[in-house]
């Protein structure tokens, strides 16, 4: 039985992919190991979103050679798109492609003795299709579907709806990685996602590059997305016209119609999503969870113009403010990007104050990293390395300390856990929905074994607790 390694560095969206063509070999009769352990074929996902993610993919492909100088080594992604690695990937496929990557590893194989043609007759015909349909609509093809479910290897199940990113940020080349916008067919996502819950899975979180993009391409391509049975109980008091061209709250609503869809989660998205009809259409939604990540990058009106942004202070303000109102509670986290060329003290106190103002209960913290190709990589006043560690270090802090403020506000409240792991003290360890992390034990005493007699909770099980202690930015909490 052949081997078969996958990493992914980066996204949700990177290891939504993994997961998928990690999925496909398994259910092909290959053995799908760790990438830490000796394999006949290693395949990192890459990310270029910085330059220590790219150090990191080269690290790991220098590793992969080194468990077998023989192996095959794929790489796909984005840094794969931007960068040539033919030198250290015997196939490279960017960032499309991807539903090819199977059948170029099973010629590869096949090439090297590996494996026997007569293995790979049956995927053949489908290979050359899907290369002839790709030849003819160009570099980056409408949604480009993967050949299996994503079965993650977590708790929740993520579950890819869009690709690409019309919007020009001057920091970012992940929009010059991933191509334009592109969404998934309605009829696609639901059928992955009852898959995904045949599989166990009730939690669920939506990925992609730009998810305020959803359905802004189906305008350009008529009749897109109207593939599938449209009668089905997740399509009622949907039009035809709205499976087609509709925005992410069409999504949303019809997988709460999936039986057995228990969480849903949104990933990073950008305020200007949440205006009030958005919010009004997803309001009364059961299993919408109370989350929110909206990315900000900057709390300074001067650095959001500077980086291209969309947002300003206010606006993102105001989407909190209506967040808020009708999600009492809500988590709102962000992502925020230290040293940005031309970033002032000024301007970093101004996001240091915006951060109390809004409360987040999470911030990713960035340094800048300059991007060859984008706008940013040549913009003048580039700010110094070490002042950039210091902001780092003091926004980090900040981040904590809000972390924790959350946490307090939240003491003696109730808030039901979807349990992922158990620590080395046998706490059960997950998220509340509006993602605040919580390790769980037994009221009497450590032990979930007492609270539970025999049974412990599974993982993947939801269970209540109240919160009643903090450990830094973790939560404590007596399962009831």
């Amino acid at each position: 039985m052949i081997r078969i390694a996958f990493a992914s560095l980066g996204c949700k969206t990177n290891q939504y992919e993994t997961d998928a063509l990690a999925e496909w070999f398994r259910r092909h009769g290959f053995s799908v190991v760790d990438d830490r352990d000796k394999a006949e074929v290693y395949v990192l996902n890459t990310c270029t979103v910085t330059a220590e993610a790219e150090r990191k993919a080269r690290q790991l492909f220098r590793r992969y050679r080194k468990l077998n100088e023989q192996a095959l080594i794929v790489a796909c992604g984005c840094y794969a798109q931007r960068a040539d690695l033919s030198d250290m990937a015997d196939i490279a496929v960017g960032t499309f492609g991807r539903s090819e990557i199977h059948a170029l590893i099973l010629d590869a194989l096949i090439m090297r003795g590996a494996l026997s043609a007569d293995y790979c007759t049956a995927f053949m015909d489908v290979v050359a299709e899907r290369a002839e349909v790709q030849s003819i609509l160009g570099k980056f093809i409408p949604y480009e579907e993967l050949p299996a479910p994503a079965i993650s290897s977590e708790t929740r199940a993520f579950l890819k709806v869009q690709d690409g990113c019309d919007h020009r940020c001057a920091y970012c080349a992940i929009s010059l990685a991933r191509g334009p916008s592109r969404s998934r067919s309605l009829p696609n996502i639901l059928k992955e996602a009852q898959e995904l819950v045949a599989h166990g899975f009730s939690e669920f979180v939506l990925t992609g590059t730009n998810l305020n993009l959803y359905g802004s391409d189906f305008l350009r391509r008529r009749g897109a997305g109207t593939d599938g049975e449209l009668s089905s109980p997740e399509f009622s008091g949907l039009s035809v016209n709205s499976v087609a061209s509709g925005d992410l709250s069409d999504v949303i609503i019809a997988l709460n119609r999936i039986e057995g869809i228990r969480r849903l989660r949104l990933g990073s998205l950008e305020a200007g999503l949440m205006t009030q009809e958005f919010i009004d259409k997803i309001v009364d939604v059961e299993s919408l969870c109370p989350s929110f990540h909206l990315s900000l990058q900057s709390g300074s009106d001067r650095i959001l113009h500077a980086m291209r942004r969309r947002d300003t202070r206010d606006s993102y303000r105001d989407a909190v403010a209506r967040i808020r109102k009708a999600f009492p509670g809500a988590g709102i986290t962000t992502d925020l990007i230290v040293g940005f060329p031309g970033e002032t003290r000024d301007d970093f106190e101004e996001t240091l104050s915006f951060c109390d103002e809004i409360g987040f209960l999470r911030i990713h913290v960035f340094r800048f990293s300059s991007r060859p190709g984008t706008l940013a990589h040549k913009m003048p006043h580039q700010v110094p390395s070490e002042v950039v560690a210091e902001r780092s270090e003091i926004l980090r802090a900040k981040a904590a300390q809000l972390a924790e403020d959350a946490i307090r506000e939240r003491l003696g409240q109730t808030r039901d856990v979807l349990i992922e792991t158990f620590d080395e003290r046998g706490r059960a360890e997950g998220y509340t929905p509006e993602y605040i992390f919580v390790k769980g034990h037994s009221r009497r005493a450590n032990c979930l074994q007492e609270a539970y007699g025999v049974e412990l909770p599974e993982q993947g099980s939801i269970v209540p607790m109240r919160i009643v202690d903090i450990e830094e930015q973790t939560a404590i909490a007596e399962i009831i």
